[in-house]
């Protein structure tokens, strides 16, 4: 289970062809690869065929953690990250328009992973299998099906909520938007039934790494309670993860997206061990002559956002993790070239978390996991909660848990003195961005804080026109329910 390969190609909702999902698996998931020519009259019958199902809704996480454009629609347009030599450069001054390639591939890809997890819903409580398999594989579609649906949602607002996946009627997948609290309900239906049907993480084997666990189940169901606003709900939940003693803060900061699940991932998108097909998301953001395309580079306003620290664990001056997750002069790079030259980008600056030791095209294995939810930020959306919910005290140590891995000081400080819910929110901010960097979290907590515009503004980011992306032109081109978001 802790590798699944697959270029999938992406599908439309309105061409819900279900046994596409079959077609191209390879048998590296679960050694399983069902033959492209099965139908659905012969499948759907044995305890394997059910794992096949469930795995080909996993493959389709590798659309977010695998290529650069999930990266590029939550990364490109903030203040963290310019995009260079390649495309989405409309991303970077929040120019693009309802026939963005980028936007749609990732619209398609996120729809094609529900379709697959609603076909595991229908068909595998049907198939005879011991109890603890069937509740496992439900309760991973469960988890699955929430957690494209909360991609979607973050990223395009209201969409079609497709619950019902129906290969021979095209037309059932031709639905109008869904409000927010609509599919929010739906997510947490989905997940409090995952959280029942899911093994703790200590329950899997070393062959199960990478499933879905109850932990994930519930750090995922928690994040959906602090979008939606009910902060007491997100904080007893998120709470439940912390003190579950399943996962632990990662002892040294610069192994969280090399060492594959590790003590701190709570769910992450297994890419290890790909051949080369897990490349792509690392190498393309080395510099150019340097082992790659220098795609996404961090910006002076990230690096700006390091508190100088004069302490035992800094590193020139800095916060250490400005050290473990951006490339600047003169750091340590590979044997290639011993040193980095701010001359190698245009910013001065390449992402090191998550890519260093630096892995060149011809080292062979490329491939490096990519974490969706870990516990640092498990512990920060806590402190959000809990500051909400009037318990500075518990957001407060929250918060210090999470710069205790990285000695830097205790909060107060001098320049975050949390002595009222505002600076403990400002702290909370200031800690997701250094925390945090280039996992996909910054450009989804300023448009949900109502902070976009203040940050983002000078990029080109207009409210409220900006809140969300369009909904792609060819799904209202296909699909006549639809209605354009506002705005486009």
């Amino acid at each position: 289970m802790r590798k699944y390969i697959m270029k999938t190609k992406s599908i439309r909702i309105s061409l819900a062809i279900g046994l596409l999902l079959f077609s191209g698996c390879s048998e590296d998931f679960l050694n399983i690869a069902p033959p492209a020519s099965l139908t659905e009259d012969i499948f759907f019958k044995t305890p394997a065929d059910a794992e096949a199902t469930i795995t080909a809704a996993y493959r389709s996480l590798l659309s977010i953690g695998q290529n650069n454009n999930y990266a590029k629609v939550t990364e490109a347009p903030t203040d963290d990250v310019i995009i260079f030599n390649t495309q989405g450069l409309s991303l970077d001054s929040w120019s693009f328009g309802t026939n963005d390639a980028i936007i749609d591939e990732v619209w398609q890809s996120l729809y094609e992973g529900i379709f697959r997890a609603n076909i595991a819903l229908q068909k595998v409580p049907d198939i005879e299998m011991e109890a603890a398999q069937k509740d496992r594989i439900l309760g991973e579609a469960h988890f699955l099906r929430a957690l494209f649906y909360f991609h979607l949602t973050v990223l395009y607002g209201e969409v079609p909520l497709v619950t019902e996946a129906d290969p021979t009627d095209a037309s059932k997948a031709a639905l109008p938007k869904s409000s927010l609290s609509e599919i929010q309900a739906l997510m947490i239906d989905d997940l409090t039934q995952a959280t029942g049907l899911l093994p703790l993480q200590s329950g899997y084997s070393e062959d199960d790494l990478g499933r879905a666990s109850k932990g994930a189940a519930e750090a995922l169901l928690g994040k959906v309670y602090l979008y939606s606003g009910n902060y007491p709900m997100a904080e007893t939940h998120l709470n439940n993860v912390i003190i579950s003693n399943e996962y632990e803060l990662l002892a040294d900061f610069s192994e969280l997206l090399v060492v594959d699940n590790n003590v701190e991932s709570i769910f992450e998108v297994q890419l290890a061990d790909l051949s080369g097909q897990g490349s792509s998301r690392i190498q393309n953001d080395y510099p150019q002559g340097q082992g790659g395309f220098a795609n996404l580079l961090p910006t002076q306003d990230i690096v700006d956002e390091f508190e100088d620290y004069a302490g035992p664990t800094a590193i020139n001056g800095k916060d250490p993790r400005l050290f473990y997750s951006i490339f600047r002069e003169g750091d340590p790079y590979d044997e290639v070239a011993p040193a980095f030259s701010q001359a190698w980008t245009p910013t001065g600056y390449a992402k090191k978390k998550g890519q260093y030791p630096v892995i060149r095209f011809n080292n062979g294995n490329l491939g490096r996991n990519f974490p969706l939810i870990r516990l640092a930020d498990v512990l920060l959306m806590y402190a959000e909660a809990a500051n909400e919910n009037d318990n500075p005290g518990e957001a407060i140590a929250a918060i210090n848990k999470v710069r205790d891995r990285v000695g830097m000081p205790n909060l107060p400080t001098a320049e975050y003195p949390v002595s009222n819910k505002q600076e403990i929110f400002e702290a909370i901010v200031h800690e997701r961005r250094v925390e945090l960097a280039f996992e996909y979290h910054r450009l989804n907590d300023l448009r949900r804080w109502g902070l976009a515009e203040a940050e983002l503004g000078s990029l080109g980011y207009v409210s409220p026109k900006h809140l969300y992306y369009p909904i792609p032109q060819s799904e209202l081109d296909n699909n006549p329910e639809l209605v354009q978001t506002a705005g486009y």
